[in-house]
């Protein structure tokens, strides 16, 4: 890839880099991830409805912002601010915030029952 002639030689190098994260297949803008996989890259509206449906609809739970990430990676989806407004979403989930330290809670202690004969 040439870079444009208006740009210096270490913003042309600069772009060249950030370049090759990139491929279009069939008109659709991709972000090779660093395994190898190509994941579809979504614009603000598409992400924000991506970012719902996995943190609070079918696909949800109302899981942390890490697991959520992964769920929306593993489904295939990028977006350049993924975990930034990830983390903003869960942070502001109300549903979120009342269960966050209930994670914390000591387990109730354990009662051996005793057998006295097979079934």
């Amino acid at each position: 890839m040439n870079a444009p002639p208006r740009l210096s030689k270490t913003k042309a190098r600069f772009l060249k880099l950030k370049v090759v994260k990139f491929c279009v297949i069939e008109n659709t803008l991709y972000w090779k991830y660093v395994v190898g996989i190509l994941l579809k890259r979504l614009l603000k509206d598409d992400a924000d409805r991506v970012m719902q449906e996995f943190h609070e609809g079918d696909c949800g739970g109302h899981l942390y912002r890490k697991s959520t990430a992964n769920k929306i990676f593993r489904a295939g989806f990028y977006w350049p601010t993924l975990f930034l407004d990830i983390h903003k979403m869960v942070t502001s989930c109300h549903k979120c915030q009342i269960f966050e330290g209930k994670i914390k809670l000591l387990p109730l202690p354990l009662k051996s029952i005793s057998v006295e004969s097979p079934f």
